[in-house]
Formats: structure tokens, sequence, C-alpha cells
């Protein structure tokens, strides 16, 4: 792959997600005068653009991404950023694009837009790849193919394929294989021709030296293009072929298929260089084989045919090997013209390094016919050469190594910004939306004020009503008592009126008695009787009217009393019902704010939780992935348990050259304000080793302790709070096989066989068994932080052996409670346990630890955080 066409192609998916179909923040909200205003920036700054005024499309790109910020609009965002980077890359600036693409990740990973992941993804893979940053772009290259969905193997084909030469750029054929070889399951499951990839995998099969299935990946593409009659292709293929059954040795069916290539190539017709090619290789066969006479007129035509094509630099290149030759049989007249020939074609060609090994060939050949002084000339020429060669190869190798640091570096820094950026605006919109619901709620109290107004309102009708009623039963008896008083009056009159007419009946009987006095005496006596019987009976009615009003009488006092009692019987009902009344009131303020506060102290718990989750993702972010480390070491794990979603402890490693730096560290505290230290410890540790080049495990922990001290402040006075950490810190120099070792309270264990030929461990040995022995390396008894003894860090130095196995840890795991008995775990249960899995992978060790550290625990709560790092050299 070229870096124009990835530059390209790079341009192409930006401009295409400029492009892509939205709604944009104008139609999600007309009357927000930013948004209106941002997108009318975004479509200036596209034509602008489109017109290649790059200059004036950036600043306004910036100017509507700045207005873009005041409201929360993703998509339009991604455009805006999308726009950006595309101008950088046309601007011939793509390392400035990475910032804008990085954001870009970050809103497409908040919507989950897996195409968006997908393009962005490949845009950074390819401006990484013009970068010649081939490990970082393919990296991205995985990322996208990840992202994409099963069916999709166009595409997977394309990234594989781009992936593969990521690979053979960094130096890892044996991966670029693997790539390749999917590029080509790819292309056969979406019904394309693989051809292409068959071509890859010759490539990448040569580089990894595995030529045997070089060997057969040609001959299934040159079967065909037999088929298709393609001589010109046919001739290409078995080119290879002869090359790789001569790197195998195979020199006889070498030199045939090369005779069968230049046959191949004289039927096609091939240009001048390809037979070049064909002729150069198989004389060089020749010469393996031992034929060198045979040899000769082949190399002889591939410089004709070089010369022909104006190859110059391929034709010094065979005249070289014609003097090689021909010194090696000692015909000195003929070596010594073909190599003088080979410099003339050198010098004319500008190629440095063929002009280098000409001198060289062609010292030897003077040395050889006695001319020294021309030979020295000669030979001094070669060694300029090549020294500037190799000093222009090592500044070069030393540039991109510093622009990969720079660009590793400069993401990690740029992830960080965009990260903290994003805190801030999650943040903002947690602000904004406590506002939110502080308003509603205040709307909610609101409407819960009235409905008690309401029921408050209900009640007192409902109160007046019983009054009413209790009114209305109360006249009701009052009628009732004054009709009885009413009935009393009308006997009362009724009797009265009786009387006088009984008086009226009296005086008509007396005075017709006295007329009929001397006629009627017999009736007179029967008058008498019936005056005494009209008596009594006036008497009996007499008494019985006085008996009733008496009787009334007491009802009425008794009614009358009833009456007062039930008035004072409903003004204490009244009394009490506002005493409840009150009372439910105080209650239901009361619940109503426990209420409150309950949801206040849970929205306050789920924000800190969610602040803590995403602190927990920084710091993940930011700590080494264990699948680096094996990559630096024979093999390894990383045991590592936060014991809340934060840790104190922490583990970093890196390579500076042939060394590699590892170290765990247990900060003070745990949860936030350990993670806290944790990362000041990392920034501090980078800074040290990767800024400064000091690799030495005592002169880094010094450093390191230096800076805690003066970051925090420290000083040494009494009170003082001592914040810093425990440390171990190992560097392993992989050229001279030696280890350095210093550590701050934190020790090193080594694991070591019991090997009549290996030395005997360093340090105090602790424990073993019939194959190993394990040995403990101590550390200094002060921490990284201000402390009673501020001595220099002591430097352990000593040969590590293969198979070797060290661990770094903190003290979480020995501290830890659990067991039947509850008790800490303890540091010689520790060395037992690692001594008795150190037969297995370090893979395996690290499931066992886990699993022995679960069971251990139970269900007793993790007291610390842990974290254990093995490594096998």
């Amino acid at each position: 792959m070229r870096k124009d066409r990835v530059y390209y192609l790079c341009l192409i998916l930006s401009g295409l997600m400029l492009f892509f179909p939205g709604k944009t923040a104008a139609q999600q909200n007309s009357e927000n005068s930013d948004s209106v205003e941002a997108v009318d920036l975004l479509s200036r700054a596209a034509w602008l653009f489109n017109e290649n005024k790059l200059s004036e499309a950036n600043e306004l790109a910036l100017e509507s991404l700045q207005l873009s910020s005041s409201f929360s609009n993703s998509s339009l965002e991604e455009k805006i950023l999308s726009l950006l980077a595309s101008i950088q890359i046309s601007s011939g600036k793509p390392e400035d694009a990475i910032p804008y693409y990085l954001r870009s990740i970050v809103i497409f990973e908040e919507t989950s837009d897996t195409f968006g992941l997908v393009n962005t993804s490949s845009n950074l893979a390819g401006i990484y790849y013009g970068l010649e940053a081939y490990e970082k772009a393919g990296s991205y290259y995985k990322k996208a193919i990840n992202y994409l969905p099963p069916d999709y193997y166009t595409e997977k084909a394309s990234f594989f394929e781009d992936l593969g030469f990521c690979s053979l750029n960094s130096g890892n054929p044996d991966s670029a294989i693997v790539c390749f070889s999917m590029m080509k399951q790819n292309m056969l499951a979406d019904g394309q021709d693989d051809t292409k990839a068959l071509y890859y995998l010759v490539k990448a099969c040569n580089e990894a030296g595995r030529y045997d299935e070089s060997l057969v990946y040609n001959q299934a593409l040159f079967s065909r293009f037999e088929n298709l009659s393609d001589y010109r292709k046919m001739s290409e293929i078995k080119n290879n072929v002869a090359y790789n059954l001569t790197i195998l040795k195979r020199y006889t069916e070498a030199s045939e298929a090369w005779k069968e290539a230049i046959k191949y190539a004289e039927l096609a017709n091939s240009p001048p260089a390809d037979q070049a090619i064909l002729s150069s290789n198989t004389g060089i066969c020749l010469q393996n084989m031992g034929k060198w006479k045979q040899a000769i007129p082949y190399l002889r035509k591939a410089v004709i045919k070089y010369d022909e094509a104006g190859a110059i630099s391929e034709k010094a290149g065979v005249q070289d090997v014609l003097a090689q030759i021909y010194f090696a049989h000692g015909d000195l007249y003929n070596a010594g013209l073909n190599s003088s020939e080979s410099i003339q074609s050198a010098r004319i060609s500008g190629n440095a390094s063929q002009l280098s090994q000409s001198c060289f060939t062609y010292s030897k050949i003077l040395r050889e016919g006695n001319d020294p002084i021309k030979a020295l000339e000669y030979y001094e020429e070669y060694l300029r050469i090549r020294d500037s060669l190799q000093f222009i190869n090592r500044m070069e190798e030393e540039k991109l190594a510093g622009l990969k640091l720079d660009l590793e570096q400069s993401e990690k820094e740029l992830n960080l910004k965009v990260r903290e950026e994003q805190v801030k605006k999650l943040t903002i919109k947690q602000l904004t939306l406590q506002l939110e619901k502080e308003e509603k709620e205040k709307a909610l109290m609101l409407r819960e004020k009235e409905v008690d107004n309401l029921e408050k309102e209900r009640l007192r009708q409902s109160l007046e009503i019983g009054n009413q009623k209790h009114a209305a039963e109360q006249a009701a008896r009052e009628k009732k008592i004054l009709e009885q008083e009413s009935r009393i009056k009308d006997l009362r009159l009724e009797q009265d009126s009786r009387k006088q007419m009984e008086q009226q009946q009296e005086i008509s009987l007396l005075e017709t008695q006295k007329e009929r006095d001397a006629l009627l005496i017999e009736r007179q006596k029967a008058a008498k009787q019936a005056m005494i019987l009209i008596i009594v009976l006036t008497a009996l009615a007499a008494l019985s009217i006085l008996y009733n009003l008496i009787t009334a009488r007491r009802k009425n006092i008794l009614l009358a009393k009833q009456k007062k009692e039930i008035q004072e019987q409903n003004a204490n009902l009244e009394q009490k019902n506002d005493e409840i009344s009150a009372q439910r009131d105080e209650i239901e303020a009361q619940r109503d704010m426990v209420f409150t506060q309950k949801e206040e102290i849970e929205q306050i718990h789920t924000e800190i939780t969610k602040s803590i989750e995403y602190a927990r993702k920084i710091q993940t972010s930011i700590l080494p992935k264990p699948a680096e480390l094996a990559e630096l070491v024979k093999e390894s794990f990383v045991f590592f348990r936060p014991r809340d979603i934060v840790s104190g402890d922490f583990y970093w490693f890196t390579r500076l050259e042939n060394t590699t730096v590892i170290s765990v560290a247990d900060c003070t505290g745990h949860g936030v304000p350990g993670a806290i230290m944790s990362m000041l410890g990392m920034s501090l540790l980078k800074e040290i080793v990767l800024k400064e080049y000091i690799t030495q495990p005592a002169v880094i922990l010094r450093r390191l302790r230096k800076e805690i001290v003066n970051a925090l402040g420290q000083k040494g006075e009494s009170g003082e709070q001592r914040d810093g950490m425990d440390m171990a810190l190992i560097s392993i120099h992989h050229d001279t096989g030696i280890i350095e070792f210093a550590g701050a309270f934190n020790p090193m264990y080594l694991i070591r066989n019991k090997d009549d030929k290996a030395s005997p461990g360093p340090g105090q040995l602790a424990v073993e068994n019939d194959a190993r022995s394990l040995y403990i390396i101590q550390a200094d008894k002060m921490p990284i932080a201000h402390y009673d003894r501020m001595d220099k860090f002591n430097n352990e130095e000593f040969r590590f052996n293969e198979g070797d196995q060290f661990y770094l840890f903190t003290d979480g795991f020995a501290d830890q409670f659990g067991g039947p008995l509850g008790k800490k775990f303890m540091y010689k249960p520790f060395m037992k346990l690692l001594l008795q899995n150190s037969a297995l992978p370090m893979e395996k060790q690290g499931q066992r630890l886990s699993s022995a550290f679960e069971k251990w625990k139970g269900d007793i709560e993790q007291i610390d955080d842990v974290c254990v790092i093995g490594i096998s050299l």
C-alpha cells in the first residue's frame, strides 16, 4: 500500500462523512439562534472547502464548533469535526486532523453510531499509515473491523488488506499472513476473485521465511494463469516459484523453473526489464549450483536487457555479481573490468548503496592484483558511503521512533483532553438536569399544596355540612317541642272552654231545677248524681292534664340539657378535628420532607456513583493494557482487583530501546483519593522514564519521591498528612540479561528452577519444593513520600536465567480477611501459593490466583485494592 493511496482514501471518506444525511440543529429547534448560526457557518465553511479556500473554511468551521458547544447537538458537532479534519488533510497536515477524529469517536460511541465509528477509525488508521506509525494504524484498522457487522465481507476484506500491510511494515509478517488469509476468506464469502490476496500471502510468507507455504500459493496462482494462457503472468509466477525453490536449496528445480519463466516471458514479449530479472535470477541460481560458466551468459544477457530498459542501478548490481564470480575463479582481468563498469553504472544511477558494494568488490580485486594504494582508495570510499548510509538510516529510524512516541503521547493527551471536555459537558448536563428537576419538584410541591388546600376545603365543607345537618336536626327537635307546647295550650283552652260550658249548664240546670223543683223531685236526685259524676270526671281530667304538663316540662328540661351537651360535644369535636388536622398536616409535611431528603440523597448518590464510574473509565484508559505486557516479555499475567470502583493500586510498564521497565504501586487511601494519587504516580513515571530516559530503578524511585513531595507540598512538619505510595520497580535489560530492582516497602519475589547449572537466586531463600525455590528481594523501609528516613534507594542488580519468574505485588492479597476463621491470608501462604502454581503458564497462574482470592474472601468484604503482576523471562 502506498502513502498517497491512504491519504486520498482518508480524504474521500472524510468528505463522505461530512455530507451524511442527518437532522440539522436548525430543523430540530428553529427558534435557537445559536443553532441556526452554527448551521449557517458550517454551510459557508463547506462551500469554501469545496472552492479550495481552506484557510477561510477552517476559520468559519472553528467558529461554528465554538457556537455548537453552547447547545447539545451531537450530529451537528460531528459534521463540523469531520469538515475540520478534511480541511487539515487537504492542507497537507493530516496529523492535525487526529484531534477532530478522536472527538468524533467519542460522539459516535455516545450515540452508538457503528458506521460512524468504522469510517472515523479507518480515517485515523489512514493518517497514521501515512505518518509511518504502522502499529497505531493497525490498531485502528482492527477497531474498524470489530465495529463492522458480520456480513460486510467487502469492507472487511479491504480493512484486512490494510491491516496486513501495517503488520508487514511493522516487521511482523506472521501477523500479516493471518490478515491476508482473513482477506482471502472474506473475498470468497463475497464471491470475489481472491487472486490479489494470494499475491499478498506470497509476499508475507517470503518475508516471514515460510517459503514452503509461499511455494504452495505461487503454484496455485500459476495454475490460474495457465488456464487463462496469460504468459506474462505465468512468467512472473514461475520466477517467484524459482525464487522459493532457490531459498529451499532445490537448485535443479529452481533453474528449470527460471528457464520456463524466460520462455513464457519471450512468448508474452515481456518488457526488457522483466526479462533482465529472469536472466539475472537464473544466472545466480546456476552460480549457487556451482555452474558458474553456465551462469555468466544469463548474467550478461541481464546486463544488456537492463541497459535497454534504462535500469542503470539494477545493471550495476548484475555487473558487480559478474565481477565477484570472475574474482572467485581467479579471472582478475574480467573481474576488474566488470567491477569498474559496475562502479560507473552505480555513479550514474545515484544508487549509493550499490556504489558502496561495488567499491568494496573493486578494492578486493585491486588488492589481489597488487595495487594496494588504489585498493585502499576504493575501500575508504566504501567505508565513507557505508557510514553515511548507516548514519542516514539511523537518523531516519530515530526520527521515526520519535515521531511514533510523539504521536502516541499526543494521542493519549488528546484522549485525556477529550475525556475532560466530556466530563465538563456531562457536569453541565447534570447541573441542567438538576435545575430542571428542582423546577419540576417546585411545580410538584405547588400542585401538592393545591391538592392539600383542596382537601382542607373539602374537609371544611364537609364539617360545614355536618354543622348544617346538626342545626337542621336541632331545629326539628325544637319544632317538635313547640308543637307539643302548642298542643298543651290547645288542651288548656279546650279545658277552659269546657269549664265555661259546664258552668253555663250548671246555671241552666239550677234555673231549670228551681222551675221544676216542685215538679220533678226524683229527677233532682238523678241530677245530683249526674253532677257528682261529672265533677269526678272533671277532676280526673284535670289531674290527667296536670300530669301531662309536668311530664312535658320534664322532657323539655331533659331536651334542653341534651341540646347543651350536644353543643358542647360539637365544640369539643370541632376542636379535636382542628387538632387532628394540624397533626396530620405536620405529619404530612415531615413525610414530604423525609421523602424529599431521601430523593436528594439518592440523586446525590447516583451522581457521585456516575462520576466515580466515569473516573474508573478514565483510570482504565490510562492504565496500560495487560496484553501489551505480553509483547515485552516471554509470558505474563496481571491480577488487578480494585476494592471500590476506582483503585489506589496501579501498575505501569513501558519499553525503552532494549530495556523494559515494570512497576506495581500501592497509593495512600482507597477509592477516589487513591485513584487521584495513582494517576499522579503514573504521570510522573512517564515523565521520568520516557522523557528523561532514566531506567535505573533506584534513581526512578528517588526522582519520583522528589516529585511527589513537591507536588503535595510535603515539608515533614508535625501532624502533616503523609500521602504517598509504596512501590516495587524492575528494569529488564534484554540485551545484557541483567535485571535491576528497587522497592519502597514492597519487595519482589523470584522463583528459580533448582538446576545444577543455574546460579543461586539473589536475596533471601523463603520457601522451596522439589523443583523450584522462591527468593525474596527486599525493598527499602521507606515510602515514596516525605518520611523520617530520606536515604537513597538501594539498587539490586543480578543476571536472570531462562525460566525465571518474577512477581511484583501490593499488600492487598496478603491482608485480605477470609477463610473459615476470618483471618488474614498472610505472606507465607501467599509465597506457597505462587510456588505451587509456578509450573503452570503465566496466564493460568493468574487465573489460579484469582480463584484462590475469591475462595478465601468468600462473603467477607474486600478490605483493600489488590494488584499482582507475574512475568517469565
